[in-house]
């Protein structure tokens, strides 16, 4: 029988408009690999009351129960004391746990805060889980019901490394457990995407599908039961087909990025690029930088966000941005060409367009983006009505340049 799992995220802070749950999804791919299916994510805030009931819930409904945060040392950290609570197990306080804490504080030439004892506070019967990145150790007890709780520090690094090292290995696998493959798809819309894949998706047979869409991309996600150490039949083969109806519109798998495959591309190739950009103001080259390494193949970029800016630091003619207007094709092919002219690059890509609220007139609406790439036998340009506030036509817009740098490096090596 499939165990299934519940993840409570403790915390008020992530009940508010400004922090997410980062920890459920990790955890959530950790215990698929386990062969243990999420159940329910629940988020709770620092209110007893609250903390008990949702321990209680989950408990009640899930085999394993991994709850993250509030295990510090400050007033509003209660998971502890509530979990004693609901479970009726008296805090105990490890002397291990203190001694450990007071070297830790040593170590770093400072006395331990009084406070910090809390974190020594175990429940009856409770095994200690190892922190080496931090001062909040984890909690895990095995009820009288059989079900498995585990209480995490909040901290991602702390957390992240706790499971690795301690806690899958208290799971312990399933008979079966969960093998993933996610698909990542530029250039299409998420309905245009499932028109293409309908074919596909009829033949999955026992492979969960779900298709959903990402910033600026869609991402469809396969999921298939085996036995450890197995091969995923249903995925591979659906791998095929996938790639084959969707053609250059998939771009990567699993952990690839849009980012990482142009710079693997340039760097497999010896080629660089360069970046000339203006409604992106600098996006293009913030993401391409984003890789590690990225000074072997990417020379710089020049945010031309003015014509004087235009004329100047690229080379583009004043009576073009006369003619045209700087959101148009032929400005946006001159700023490819003039960057990579300029700085010797191989590849210049380039960003011009109205980011909103305000466009151009009527022909030109908020969202009119243009975008062009120029290489040394090669010349590519696109142009979107991208719908949105400001922030979403920028945000887009890095990634269509971006995205046709992709495809432009794949039909120059073809």
């Amino acid at each position: 029988m499939t165990r299934r799992a519940e993840v409570i995220a403790i915390g008020s802070e992530l009940l508010g408009p400004s922090r997410v749950d980062s920890n459920g999804s990790f955890l959530a791919r950790r215990l698929g690999a386990q062969g243990i299916a999420l159940a329910f994510r629940t988020i709770v805030g620092d209110d007893p009351a609250d903390l008990r009931a949702a321990v209680s819930t989950a408990l009640g409904r899930a085999d394993v129960v991994i709850a993250t945060g509030g295990l510090g040392p400050t007033v509003d950290d209660l998971t502890r004391e509530a979990v004693s609570e609901a479970l009726g197990l008296p805090l105990i306080e490890d002397a291990a746990l203190v001694r450990g804490l007071e070297e830790r504080f040593a170590r770093h030439g400072l006395s331990m805060p009084p406070a910090n004892r809390r974190q020594a506070m175990v429940p009856a019967g409770a095994s200690v889980i190892p922190n080496r990145h931090g001062t909040a150790p984890g909690l895990l007890i095995r009820t009288d019901a059989g079900r498995l709780l585990a209480l995490l520090p909040g901290v991602p690094v702390e957390m992240e490394r706790m499971v690795e090292e301690t806690l899958l290995g208290a799971i312990g696998a399933s008979e079966e457990v969960f093998a993933t493959r996610v698909f990542k798809v530029s250039g299409l819309t998420e309905s245009e995407t499932d028109r293409r894949l309908q074919p596909a998706h009829a033949a999955a047979g026992g492979v969960e599908w779900t298709i959903l869409a990402a910033p600026g991309q869609v991402e469809i996600h396969l999921r298939e039961r085996v036995p450890p150490g197995a091969r995923a039949a249903g995925i591979e083969r659906l791998d095929a087909a996938i790639a084959a109806a969707l053609g250059d519109h998939l771009f990567g798998r699993d952990d690839q990025t849009l980012e990482g495959v142009v710079a693997a591309a340039l760097a497999g190739r010896g080629e660089s690029v360069a970046a000339a950009e203006s409604v992106t103001g600098g996006g293009v080259a913030r993401l391409l930088t984003s890789i590690p390494g990225a000074s072997r193949w990417f020379l710089g970029g020049v945010v031309a966000y003015t014509d004087a800016a235009k004329r100047a630091l690229l080379g583009v003619d004043a009576a073009m941005l006369a003619t045209h207007g700087a959101v148009s094709e032929p400005v946006a092919r001159a700023m490819a060409e003039g960057i990579r002219t300029r700085l010797g690059a191989t590849w210049g890509v380039a960003t011009t367009g109205y980011a909103g609220p305000e466009g151009g007139g009527p022909d030109l609406p908020p969202g009119t983006v243009h975008v062009a790439v120029a290489g040394p036998h090669l010349a590519e340009h696109r142009t979107w009505r991208v719908p949105g506030p400001r922030g979403v036509v920028q945000e887009r817009s890095v990634r269509s340049a971006i995205d046709l740098l992709r495809r432009s490096l794949m039909r120059a090596a073809a």
